[in-house]
């Protein structure tokens, strides 16, 4: 009976679970499962880091030249959009100079975020198929959130896509005074969304640009003083045409208002209507842009003056001027 105990001692295995067993064993096996699969993919786990690593720095060079071109580009774009003929007869170079700012500000903005944005995910597309990651669940995801953003914000599409284009195209800038239909001013600010403008009241107003359908700029160019001056019916045409005329000249020679005129000088149109007791005469001046108003204040006061000396007979309506861009 002794002699059987040892001999069921014997046959009995130690199983891998039970507490005689040893857990430094199962922790070697697991460890050299890893060194194995590292010895096995290292290579291609190092290929694939390095070539990561050389996409981000390709893509990273790729953005820094693509936004010093930008830069430039917009800038020389703003300095040949001013120096074309009559763009700034009124604005020095101080108002010149911020325009270009703003341009320059403006585009380069948009054109650097649309670029920066186009690099960096051609950039992540690239290391997520390195990682051998399928990239159609997240393209189809990314189109679906595009268009739910671009549906819920048409609006803010609108106006960012009106306000590039009128920037790229020089439409009105700083200094401008503008008609925006709705509202009529100065511009102060010129964004890519909102246009800033201060009417003659002091008010500042915020303009969609998405909602503006025209623009009537009287800033860029010259613009044209227009006076009407009702005159009597029993006065002579040809002595009346010939004392607007003189009284025309002298302003256009006189060095305090020599600024306002341009080269043209002023022409004195005639009889433009006759109206039952007098006739009305009109005298138009080709003027610096933003100076009509003030040209044909001073010539409507010049001639009234000089028909007061000459004893030309003013009509019943009272004179009466406009300016036009």
């Amino acid at each position: 009976m002794s002699a059987l105990v040892p001999a069921h001692a014997a046959a009995t295995p130690t199983t891998p679970g039970s507490p005689s067993s040893d857990p430094t064993t199962s922790l070697s096996e697991k460890a050299k499962g890893v060194g194995d699969w590292f010895s096995h993919h290292s290579g291609a786990i190092i290929t694939n880091l390095v070539t990561i690593v050389a996409i981000m720095i390709t893509a990273l060079i790729i953005r820094k030249i693509t936004l010093t071109f930008i830069r430039r580009a917009v800038d020389k774009a703003a300095m040949r959009a001013e120096s074309k003929p009559g763009r700034f007869l009124e604005a020095g170079l101080l108002m010149g100079a911020e325009r270009r700012l703003q341009r320059t500000r403006a585009l380069g903005s948009v054109l650097s975020s649309i670029a920066s944005a186009t690099i960096m995910v051609i950039a992540a597309l690239m290391i997520i198929d390195q990682l051998h990651i399928s990239t159609g669940p997240i393209l189809a995801s990314v189109g679906v959130i595009s268009a739910a953003i671009g549906f819920g914000a048409r609006d803010v599409v609108t106006d960012l896509l009106a306000g590039i284009f009128m920037i790229m195209e020089d439409q009105y800038g700083v200094g401008d005074y503008i008609d925006a239909g709705d509202a009529k001013g100065t511009v102060e600010d010129v964004g890519l969304r909102i246009t800033q403008l201060r009417d003659i009241d002091g008010i500042v107003w915020y303009v969609r640009n998405g909602t503006i359908k025209r623009i009537g700029n009287q800033s860029q160019g010259y613009a044209r003083a227009i006076v009407d001056v009702p005159v009597s019916y029993t006065e002579k045409p040809l002595r009346v045409r010939d004392v607007m005329v003189q009284t025309a000249h002298q302003m256009f020679e006189d060095p305090e208002w020599k600024n306002s005129f341009l080269s043209e000088a002023p022409t004195v149109a005639g009889i433009e209507s006759i109206e039952g007791d007098h006739m009305m005469m009109r005298v138009t001046v080709r003027t610096a842009a933003r100076s009509s108003a003030e040209v044909a204040r001073e010539l409507r006061g010049r001639l009234l003056a000089a028909f007061d000396e000459a004893g030309v007979k003013v009509g019943i309506p009272a004179a009466s001027g406009t300016g036009g861009a």
